[in-house]
């Protein structure tokens, strides 16, 4: 028999067993914990990813609400929903808000809609006890691109809580003084009761970064009421900065669409400056202007006029 330390998942093999839970009937809750910048969304991403073709759209279900959260899961059946803030719609300090009843109660009584529904949270223990018991697959990021896969114990009639919580305690405390006794050696993530494996991801690309935080910066600032701006302008900046980052936006031909929308062309060479410099880019927009292919991308541009601004009369 191999060792328990030895069980190692990748994403695929992971996601084709939770698409087959939720297939053969059985809801699929999972929640994702780490610290801090470890990744909990790079993993979240590249798991629904891998269901593009079954249904997953990005732009829906990478959600940051309560609100949102329970509208999905009540309305769609063997769907997805990626709450990217459990702590904005699960977070247990919350309990006696009316949303936070509303949404243990859709999570509940929904079960028989078969959503793969997973939460990204910091500490699985800031999570409700109440959503927490629902949860089917627990994820911990122990490190950027790589995590331990958690299960809760079955067939317990004596034992009221599935996850083994008193005795994980133990085992984690003899671990840490064990690794503090001796700094060369690795915590043994195995040794938990609930342990099934370790898994490794990758990174996204720098282009689904760029997607994923537009659809965060958006919804997350709908969520606390900030005002981002209309809609249309909004669209209108992330098309351009799209062509931009693709190699597809001259000088003329970022002017010739600052004219037909009647946007100033100063003030979006001043925009697409600034959401290059958060979004971590060294060069300005003047490097990324590719010059040298201005005919034929200014063509294309040309034919491309109508996606990019819908509120063109034909």
């Amino acid at each position: 028999m191999s060792s328990k330390s030895k069980v190692i998942w990748t994403i695929k093999e992971l996601m084709t067993c939770l698409r087959e839970r939720q297939l053969n009937e059985f809801d699929v809750n999972i929640g994702v914990s780490g610290k801090r910048g470890n990744g909990k969304s790079t993993l979240l991403f590249k798991f629904f990813n891998s269901f593009k073709n079954d249904g997953f759209i990005q732009e829906k279900h990478q959600v940051y609400s309560q609100d949102a959260v329970i509208q999905i899961l009540g309305t769609q059946r063997f769907g997805f929903c990626w709450d990217d803030e459990a702590i904005n719609s699960g977070y247990k300090r919350d309990f006696q808000a009316s949303g936070q009843k509303r949404l243990i109660k859709v999570v509940t009584n929904f079960r028989d809609s078969y959503n793969m529904y997973a939460s990204a949270l910091p500490f699985f223990y800031s999570l409700d006890k109440d959503l927490r018991e629902l949860i089917f697959c627990h994820i911990h990021i122990i490190e950027r691109g790589l995590a331990v896969i958690l299960l809760p114990l079955e067939d317990q009639i004596h034992e009221s809580d599935p996850w083994d919580t008193n005795k994980n305690i133990k085992i984690e405390r003899k671990e840490n003084e064990r690794c503090a006794k001796n700094p060369d050696i690795t915590f043994r993530y195995h040794k938990y009761t609930t342990f099934a494996g370790y898994l490794y991801f990758g990174d996204m690309t720098a282009k689904q970064k760029r997607k994923y935080m537009e659809i965060k910066r958006v919804k997350r600032a709908k969520n606390f009421d900030i005002k981002t701006g209309d809609k249309k302008e909004v669209d209108f900046k992330s098309k351009v900065y799209n062509l931009l980052m693709d190699g597809k936006l001259t000088k003329e031909g970022l002017k010739q669409l600052c004219l037909i929308e009647d946007k100033k062309y100063t003030s979006m060479t001043q925009e697409l400056n600034r959401m290059l410099t958060n979004n971590g880019e060294s060069n300005t927009l003047k490097e990324f202007f590719h010059t040298t292919a201005k005919d034929s991308i200014h063509n294309s541009l040309r034919g491309g006029i109508t996606d990019l601004v819908p509120s063109l009369s034909p």
